[in-house]
């Protein structure tokens, strides 16, 4: 047996297990076990039996499990025996041929089986769910009204359990919406039936990120300070603490016509010492001396005509 073990590959080996545990199941009188043929389910023709994960099993599967050790409400395994890949579902009635089961579409498109696979059905318990994270397909599932209803009564009417990886269906009037099963607690398999659950949605495998928004480019406006080589220091607005509007100073007068170049008259530019007879005026900086065009000096262009007094 060790030799056979060493010599085969992983699959047989799990493969082999999985016979050991049946047969270890037969003799026991705890739990149910039995290998069936797979059928779809639409071939029973009934109306919403496809939209859950409930199955339909033979007579005799129930006259064995009563008279087993098992628990209720009912729980069943489902194996495929070429792969072994398991999931879990409910039951819906003991009305299918001897030696066949009907299992959903969703179900044989999760363990990848197809009409007359067999897969191995085992009774189980699972812990009550706390808490399901789940993805629609489609975004449009979130637009539907009365999100907690809708669910509600679906899972109570078709899936008495959730594994991690599943696929199931939420029916609104001739509408479905497809939803796996991304998380559960406090178990990846949990009960559905008769427990206060949590359910958060993930992002829809629809989903497209929108493009993110282009800024606009605003061109400054030029300022006009600026504009004649000089910086704008201050251009908030003045407030007073009394509360008062504040009074704007006038706009400074444009220079004259043929001023000078820092815009000041001559008159600023005169000295006056102001005594008790008299007063001296100084000329302007830059003042030409007053001669007539033939070179000789004007003698009615004075500055200092004044008379001169001694302190």
């Amino acid at each position: 047996m060790e030799a056979a073990a060493a010599g085969s590959s992983p699959m047989q080996w799990q493969a082999e297990e999985a016979w050991q545990a049946y047969l270890r199941q037969q003799r026991s009188r705890i739990g149910w076990a039995q290998y069936l043929r797979c059928r779809p389910m639409a071939l029973l023709g009934k109306a919403g039996a496809d939209d859950g994960n409930r199955v339909v099993m033979p007579a005799s599967a129930l006259d064995r499990i009563n008279s087993v050790l098992v628990e209720y409400p009912l729980m069943f395994r489902v194996q495929n025996a070429a792969t072994l890949e398991a999931t879990n579902c409910g039951m819906l009635e003991f009305g299918a041929e001897e030696g066949f089961v009907y299992v959903p579409a969703l179900t044989m498109a999760r363990l990848g089986l197809e009409e007359d696979d067999l897969v191995l059905m085992t009774s189980t318990s699972l812990p009550k769910a706390t808490s399901v994270k789940l993805r629609p397909h489609t975004m449009d599932f979130l637009g539907a009204k009365d999100l907690k209803r809708l669910l509600e009564f679906n899972v109570r009417l078709n899936t008495p359990c959730v594994t991690v990886g599943d696929t199931i269906t939420v029916a609104e009037g001739g509408k479905r919406y497809l939803l796996d099963v991304v998380e559960a607690k406090p178990a990846d398999a949990v009960s559905t039936l008769d427990t206060d659950c949590e359910v958060d949605f993930a992002t829809p495998l629809d989903y497209v990120q929108p493009p993110a928004p282009v800024p606009l480019k605003v061109a400054a406006a030029p300022c006009q300070d600026c504009a004649h080589g000089s910086e704008r220091r201050f251009v908030g607005v003045g407030m007073r603490m009394d509360g008062k509007p504040v009074e704007t100073p006038p706009p400074a007068p444009a220079p004259a016509a043929g001023s000078s170049g820092k815009g000041k008259s001559a008159s600023e530019h005169v000295l006056r010492f102001f005594g008790r007879r008299g007063s001296v005026a100084v000329p302007p900086p830059g003042a030409k001396s007053a001669k007539k065009m033939n070179g000789e000096e004007d003698k009615e262009a004075k500055w200092f005509t004044g008379q001169k007094y001694t302190l």
